[in-house]
C-alpha cells in the first residue's frame, strides 16, 4: 500500500512554523529593542557601585583612556581597571582598585557565569580579599592546598580555573598600572 502525500499536507505545516517562528523572532527582537538602554544604564550603575567599593576612600572618580582615576579632594589617589580573561564559564570581568603606592585597594567581580557553589565564590570577601596587598612586581600567583605567602593567592577548592581567571585579570589590571608608572 503506497502512501501518498500532497504538497498541501506538507506546505501547511511548515508555513504555520514559519509563520510562528518569524512572530516569535520580531517578538524577541522587540523586546532587545526595548530593554537594552535600561540594561546598558543597569551595567553602568553596577560599575559606579563597583567602583565607589574597590576605592573606599576615594570621592570622585575620573574617565581616563581605558581606566578610572581615584580622587580624593581633587587629588589622585589611585587607579581602577576593567578588565577580563576566559573563566570555566566564559568571559569573567574584573574591577581591580590600585593606590597610588602600589597596593591593591579592592576587586570587584563584575560578571561571572562559573558554576555556582564553586566558582561562583569567587564574588566572596573570602576570596577576593586575599588580592589586598601591595602590588608584586611579577603580579599574583595562585597556589593551592593554602599556606599562600606575599604575592600569592589561595585557589578556590574545586574552583582552580576561576581562581586562576581571577588572578589573570587583576594581574592585567597590574600590567597597566606597572605602565601608567613607568610612564610617569
Amino acid at each position: 500500500m503506497k502512501v501518498k502525500i500532497t504538497a498541501k499536507e506538507v506546505l501547511k505545516p511548515a508555513l504555520s512554523l514559519f509563520v510562528f517562528c518569524l512572530i516569535m523572532t520580531l517578538l524577541l527582537a522587540g523586546t532587545n529593542l526595548l530593554t537594552k538602554d535600561m540594561i546598558k544604564e543597569q551595567e553602568l550603575k553596577t560599575e559606579e557601585t563597583a567602583r565607589k567599593v574597590v576605592f573606599a576612600s576615594a570621592d570622585s572618580f575620573e574617565a581616563k583612556d581605558g581606566y578610572f582615576l581615584a580622587l580624593k579632594d581633587g587629588e589622585t589617589v589611585g587607579y581602577i581597571f576593567t578588565t577580563e580573561a576566559d573563566s570555566y564559564g566564559g568571559a569573567l570581568k574584573v574591577m581591580t582598585g590600585i593606590s597610588e603606592a602600589g597596593k591593591v585597594t579592592g576587586v570587584s567581580i563584575l560578571s561571572i557565569d562559573d558554576t555556582p557553589g564553586l566558582g561562583m565564590n569567587a564574588k566572596n570577601e573570602s576570596f577576593r580579599g586575599q588580592y589586598l596587598q601591595d602590588v608584586p612586581a611579577a603580579g599574583f600567583e595562585v597556589v593551592t592546598g593554602g599556606g599562600a605567602g606575599e604575592g600569592e593567592i589561595n585557589a578556590l577548592t574545586g574552583a582552580t580555573i576561576t581562581s586562576k581567571a581571577v588572578t589573570t585579570a587583576v594581574n592585567e589590571a597590574v600590567s597597566q598600572f606597572n605602565n601608567l608608572k613607568a610612564g610617569d
